[in-house]
């Protein structure tokens, strides 16, 4: 019992509430971590990005829940809230919607726009 308790009562919390999105825009792209699930950032080059936009959405209905989340409106990566930016993606010759959870998306949205110019203009 005891180990049940430390193991879900302790450590399972712990778990959970050392969860964070970490999202960055660096000067080749976006780069998204979920740590501490991602060892490493996942790369999302500006040239594949085709579309994006700032809104609010439901997490539950769209997605199925918080977390890194795979469905039939796309990938999520979100902790909490109801807010982010979609992007459309092209990866080949086939599109792929991706919702970034943000508490900022309208910032996050802003700062793609200005990487993706400044990637534009070199």
């Amino acid at each position: 019992m005891l180990v049940l308790f430390v193991g879900f009562g302790v450590l399972f919390p712990l778990f959970f509430h050392s969860l964070k999105l970490v999202t960055e825009v660096r000067e080749d792209g976006l780069y998204v971590r979920f740590y501490p699930l991602h060892s490493s950032f996942r790369n999302f080059p500006f040239e594949s990005i085709w579309n994006f936009e700032a809104l609010t959405y439901s997490p539950i209905r769209d997605y199925g829940g918080w977390g890194i989340r795979c469905g039939p409106k796309g990938d999520a990566y979100n902790t909490s809230g109801n807010r982010g930016v979609l992007f459309e993606l092209v990866e080949g010759n086939r599109t792929r919607r991706l919702m970034i959870g943000s508490q900022t998306p309208e910032k996050l949205a802003l700062t793609v726009r200005q990487g993706m110019e400044l990637k534009s203009s070199v």
